[in-house]
Parts: C-alpha cells; structure tokens; sequence
C-alpha cells in the first residue's frame, strides 16, 4: 500500500550524515523515525485542532517495508495519508522517496489516546467524520 492520493499530506526531511551506518547507508532504524516525522507533521497540520484536550496519539503498530538502498546525501520526502478509521485508531499509509525513488513504505496504526488516564480513547463520531473528510476518504 503506498501513501498517495487526494488527502496525501508532503514533508521533506534533510538525511544527515549520522543517519548513515557503517555500510553507508541509511540506517533501518532511522526510516522509523523520519515516518514519525510525516505523521507528526500530519497531525500537526490536519488534526490538531479536533483532536480533545487532554489527547494524543500512540502507535500500537507499525509494519516499515524497505524497499531499495538509501544513501546520504539527500532529502526524505516523507508521504502520509490516513486510510482507515476504526473505533479508537486510524491507520496510516507512508512512503519514503529519496530523489522521486521510492527507497521504503510503513502501516501505522494510532490509537486516540487519554493523557491523563492512559487508556485509549473512543473516536468521537464527529472527530471520525471531520478526519474522513480530512483525508479524503470514501463515507
């Protein structure tokens, strides 16, 4: 599954030399934390503001797919779309492409999260249909 279409949302991160290992190229863990980057940009830019005080978003599951060599120097350009709403998680698709070449791709579930009480939080139906049109998402 890759991250395109109308409620796709772009962000680009500059690869450091520090990102690479010794085989020279881009580190496997480091592919986890530029997706966090696009998502963290996403709910930034697209949820924030209908997201309940108090709340945040977890990861209860990421699945990274990679793809093809990544090497410094360059620009992550990270894609991230929310394709599925459930009760207390949204699901979404993320590619990576360095220089337009796709080099990996990740599933990753959120839940709505309660700060105070540590427990997930139900999405409420409003929120639900706020990010379906946010993300462009069939209804």
């Amino acid at each position: 599954m890759t991250a395109a279409g109308e409620g796709a949302f772009l962000t680009s991160v500059t690869l450091r030399y520090c990102d690479m290992d010794v085989l020279g190229h881009l580190n496997n863990a480091v592919y986890a934390t530029l997706f966090e980057a696009g998502r963290v940009a996403y709910v930034e830019e697209k949820l924030a503001a209908m997201t309940p005080e108090g709340a945040g978003y977890v990861i209860v599951r990421l699945e990274i797919d990679f793809r093809a060599e990544a090497r410094y120097p360059g620009a992550a350009d990270i894609t991230t779309a929310i394709t599925r709403i459930g009760g207390s998680s949204m699901t979404f698709a993320q590619d990576i492409r360095i220089s337009g070449r796709l080099v990996a791709s990740a599933i990753c579930i959120c839940a709505l999260f309660d700060l105070a009480r540590r427990k997930a939080l139900r999405l409420p139906d409003s929120m639900r249909e706020r990010i379906s049109i946010v993300a462009a998402l069939p209804r």
